[in-house]
């Protein structure tokens, strides 16, 4: 019996919507100037612009304002960095919880909590 090769499916979501990093051929051929681009590992979603995200599978007691990307999917990503371009942004819809007053409250008080670490 032939073995699956295992798809990132992560990766193949990103894969629909960006540029990887490291590869120029296609930057340089991009209609869209804009485009996100990052890199990926089995631990990590690392942006161009310096924002960071873990990945992980399961999540716990989670709010629709937190730093998730890919919610509900079969994996997501919990933000642990945010760059000084995205952190108003972030500190933004972190107030909509009324508990954090910015993304570095929240990841010491909520991120380990949010994805079943024990503090």
């Amino acid at each position: 019996m032939a073995e699956k090769k295992h798809r990132d499916t992560v990766l193949a979501r990103l894969e629909q919507q960006a540029i990887l990093l490291g590869d120029t051929s296609q930057f340089e051929e991009c209609k869209y100037a804009n485009e996100p681009r990052w890199r990926l590992d089995a631990k990590w979603v690392e942006f161009e612009c310096g924002c960071r995200a873990e990945r992980c599978t399961t999540l716990t007691d989670y709010y629709f304002w937190e730093p998730v990307i890919f919610y509900q999917l079969p994996e997501q990503a919990v933000y642990d960095y945010v760059c000084d371009f995205h952190a108003p942004a972030m500190n933004k819809r972190l107030g909509m919880g009324g508990k954090y007053k910015d993304f570095v409250s929240w990841r010491k008080l909520r991120r380990s909590t949010l994805m079943g670490k024990v503090r």
